[in-house]
């Protein structure tokens, strides 16, 4: 079973310094893809195993580096290990769940990811960490994001159905007073919230404002449509920083925020004019420089199952 002890304290809803979290070091499934199974589990090329691997490693490092807990999900996992080796993409734990301060939402994965959801139900629960929410078998659901322990951020992407948002909605409000919701325009590139969103802390954002359709605030007492989302935003102390269609490409938005002043981000997201905007708000970047991992099509926070904020 496990080889550290479980946790005993979780959520992510503070945006204090980042304790814990899960990772999962594809070993078998990497090793297995080739050029029929690439296309289905959503790489855009075969990865150099043995390189992807290493690199997986050394993110691994990085984060242990920095006094971060680490727990390796294939340590919690017993009932679902074929599953677990079979699915390529399971490494991006990120879009699994999300970890509130209840227990874990629960996605439920569409094409190229179906299975994924007990794999990582099994991993959570003994690592201790209760599921709160779980969507039916006809739904599709992959992750939102958590802005403050009273905002969520959920984006309508190709990757989500209406349906399936609406459905959760009420639950989200009660774990949080307000939800921003936006409805995304479908495709890859915007396949999650963190495409086209990403906190830097709780006055600071990266956005891709190119990728909203049209936004609402929803509360308890209904919901209203956000016409000016930078003015909107702006009115809750966050300024938005806006990132080129070129590094939205590249990842720009989807990083893994350390501390209010330190994120971990791809040496190639973000240019430089953007770099110096962020670096006047005293903002340090840790860059990690990718190669084989890019085969997969995901970021340093796709690969990052957020556990537990101070």
């Amino acid at each position: 079973m496990a080889v550290k002890s479980p946790l005993t304290t979780f959520g992510t809803e503070s945006f204090g310094q980042l304790r814990a979290v899960m990772v999962h070091k594809p070993v078998v499934s990497i090793a297995n893809m080739n050029a029929i199974t690439v296309g289905y589990y959503m790489f855009d090329q075969v990865p150099d195993a043995e390189q992807y691997l290493a690199e997986h490693e050394r993110y691994k490092s990085l984060l242990l580096h920095h006094q971060i807990e680490v727990y390796e999900l294939a340590d919690f996992v017993q009932q679902n290990k074929d599953e677990m080796n079979v699915l390529a993409s399971l490494t991006y734990l990120n879009d699994s769940s999300v970890i509130t301060r209840e227990g874990a939402v629960l996605s439920k994965m569409g094409y190229g990811r179906a299975g994924e959801d007990s794999v990582v139900k099994e991993a959570l629960t003994n690592l201790g960490v209760p599921i709160c929410y779980e969507f039916a078998e006809t739904d599709h659901f992959e992750g939102f994001l958590i802005l403050s322990p009273r905002t969520a951020f959920i984006a309508c992407t190709e990757r989500h159905h209406s349906a399936s948002v609406e459905k959760f909605i009420p639950y989200a409000l009660t774990l949080f007073p307000e939800i921003i919701y936006v409805d995304v325009v479908k495709a890859r590139r915007y396949m999650h919230a963190d495409m086209l969103f990403g906190k830097v802390n709780d006055n600071l954002a990266l956005v891709y404002m190119p990728a909203f359709l049209k936004a609402w605030h929803i509360t308890q007492n209904g919901r209203q449509e956000i016409n000016d989302f930078r003015q909107f935003m702006f009115e809750r102390q966050m300024e938005l920083i806006s990132v080129s269609d070129e590094e939205q490409q590249q990842w720009a938005c989807s990083f893994i925020p350390l501390d209010a002043k330190t994120i971990f981000h791809y040496d190639i997201a973000l240019k430089a004019q953007t770099k110096k905007q962020l670096y006047s708000k005293s903002i340090e970047i840790i860059e990690f420089h990718p190669h084989a991992l890019l085969a997969g099509g995901g970021s340093l926070r796709c690969l990052t199952l957020m556990l537990l904020r101070e």
